[in-house]
């Protein structure tokens, strides 16, 4: 019912309304009182259209009336002077009309006359009815209007934080490459400007999807191949990667640059502390529910952390708690000698 409010079949509805009662009308001076189906038809059609035009005005009178501005005292005085003058034209148009269609019927216009009471508080009755309708078709809409706006908010709220967490992840990781550039430019020239340009693909392709919320698994791959390839110039032999990827996964969609600071966090752990080789695996398959993938690297321990700002993995909780509306998306399993990251990534946003 709330729903047909807001719609365009309002009309329709109003007019099949005033048909039943007409026809409800028609029965009773037909049955009830023992008139003719031509006087009950013209008592009937005549009273209720005429209500029904007058009431389609009333709905400009209700909609301009201004609710939430006037007391209750203005208001009641409103609308006590408009159902007078509406009943006023209702009835005297109505008796003037009907004497005129059937002045020949003696026992109807006796009738009529003695149902001016009646009818006046017929008129009232339905002018109640139709101004607490559109008083709650009015609110209705406004509640609605409400909720569409604070949906549009928080959209744009929520897309503003998302551009927000996405933006500090660039500068996060462009910081610690500049700082790996400026380590290269003394002792191997050669490699520093390999890394410059790695790192200048990788931030054109940062920028060309800085403004698509989503992905998929294919084009992520891709995108952290680029910001391996910036940290094998650094690391060289050091760092290897495993990749065990299931073909059908790549096409699932997920969060644009996501995996990048996952990538980063196993790089950071897995080869910073270690002067031996250090491999990092890679591994997405689909589940019933999920599209999982597992990020680990060889931890040591007893070595001390890597300092860090976390920022990556903050951001990437964040994130997945605005588009999926959870918290347990991604898990961290630490080992004596492993650390494991294991994003979940379900099929659909929140």
């Amino acid at each position: 019912m709330l729903a047909a409010l807001n719609t365009k079949r309002l009309p329709v509805i109003y007019g099949l309304l005033w048909m039943t009662i007409t026809v409800i009308h028609f029965v009773l001076l037909k049955n009830v009182y023992g008139f003719s189906p031509g006087t009950s038809w013209g008592d009937s059609l005549v009273f209720n259209i005429l209500f029904a035009i007058l009431g389609m005005g009333l709905w400009f009178m209700v909609r301009f009336s201004d609710l939430h501005k006037k007391s209750f005292t203005e208001l009641l005085f409103y609308h006590l002077t408009s159902a007078t003058g509406i009943l006023f034209i209702w009835t005297g148009l109505s008796f003037v009309i009907l004497r005129k269609l059937l002045q020949s019927d003696t026992a109807y216009l006796s009738f009529l006359s003695g149902s001016l009471t009646m009818r006046i508080f017929l008129g009232i009755l339905y002018y109640t009815v139709h101004v607490i309708t559109y008083y709650l078709i009015i609110n209705f809409r406004e509640l609605q209007e409400k909720k569409d706006r604070e949906n549009q908010l928080q959209s744009l709220l929520k897309e503003a934080e998302l551009n927000l967490l996405r933006s500090q992840i660039r500068p996060h990781f462009l910081f610690n490459s500049l700082n790996s550039i400026s380590s290269l430019t003394m002792i191997d020239p050669v490699k520093a400007q390999e890394m410059v340009i790695k790192l200048s693909a990788f931030m054109r392709y940062s920028l060309d999807t800085r403004d698509n919320t989503m992905s998929t698994l294919e084009k992520e791959l891709h995108h952290t191949d680029l910001y391996l390839d910036i940290e094998k110039v650094r690391f060289g032999k050091r760092l290897q990667i495993d990749k065990n990827i299931e073909e059908t996964a790549l096409a699932w969609t997920m969060p644009a640059m996501i995996l990048q600071p996952l990538i980063e966090n196993s790089v950071k752990y897995g080869v910073y502390e270690s002067t031996d080789i250090s491999r990092i695996t890679i591994e997405a398959r689909i589940t019933p529910d999920y599209l999982a993938i597992r990020i680990g690297n060889p931890f040591d321990e007893d070595s001390s952390p890597h300092k860090g700002t976390g920022t990556g993995i903050r951001n990437i909780e964040a994130r997945l708690k605005h588009l999926y509306g959870r918290q347990d998306l991604l898990k961290i399993v630490k080992d004596k000698d492993y650390f494991e990251l294991e994003l979940m990534i379900p099929e659909n946003v929140r």
